[in-house]
């Protein structure tokens, strides 16, 4: 019993000091617009990447990937052990004894569809906010977290080094159903050029029919 109150009173002095000094009460979570830019820079390219960024620098992780196969993407976070998934993270929030709070950017390829020269791909990223929470103590639990996701509908040319963005969709947390799985599927008609993007886990399933210009 006295090491858990020991580490109670320890806790409820580490708060009373914060509230009692200007400025230690607010946490700021790293910005998120560079881990964008990174992870879209990948997606551009066609590379895979696992990076973890903190105040020292950025560090790329070999890990092992999977083959890309449309059919095990069952999410968009699976997507991220395929050999076209991408992971960015920066986990270096912290508030007195509250720590490991940021961002996870989470995804990769989905699905993809050829036509002549060119190839349609769509995307999909998961956007997890991680709050700073105490990994260790007499009371653990998960970290609390909210996800939005992002899609992108690509076009790669055969000799682009490139892909180019044709469509965006961008989801709240709010727009996703509580513990579901989020997934998108498409589909090209390729006398028509046309490309219907269907994303479901969504409290209102979202479907597009984008027209892909000459």
């Amino acid at each position: 019993m006295k090491p858990l109150l020991s580490w109670l009173g320890y806790l409820g002095t580490a708060m009373l000091f914060a509230i009692s000094v200007p400025g230690l009460s607010l946490a700021e979570p790293p910005p998120r617009a560079p881990l964008d830019a990174l992870w879209q820079e990948h997606m551009l390219a066609g590379s895979s990447a696992t990076i973890y960024i903190d105040a020292s620098g950025q560090r790329t992780i070999a890990i092992y990937r999977t083959p890309f196969d449309e059919q095990r993407v069952s999410s968009v976070e699976s997507a991220a052990a395929t050999t076209y998934g991408i992971e960015v993270a920066r986990l270096d929030e912290r508030w007195l004894l509250w720590r490991n709070g940021g961002w996870f950017l989470q995804g990769g390829l989905l699905v993809r569809a050829k036509d002549h020269s060119t190839t349609l791909e769509l995307y999909g990223k998961a956007v997890i906010r991680q709050l700073p929470y105490i990994p260790r103590g007499p009371f653990p639990y998960d970290p609390p977290m909210t996800t939005g996701y992002e899609f992108f509908l690509l076009l790669r040319k055969a000799d682009a080094a490139r892909a180019a963005i044709l469509r965006q969709w961008v989801l709240q947390p709010s727009d996703v159903v509580e513990a579901g799985r989020v997934k998108a599927t498409l589909k090209y008609d390729a006398p028509t050029r046309k490309a219907v993007v269907t994303i479901m886990g969504l409290k209102r399933p979202l479907e597009e029919t984008v027209q892909i210009s000459q």
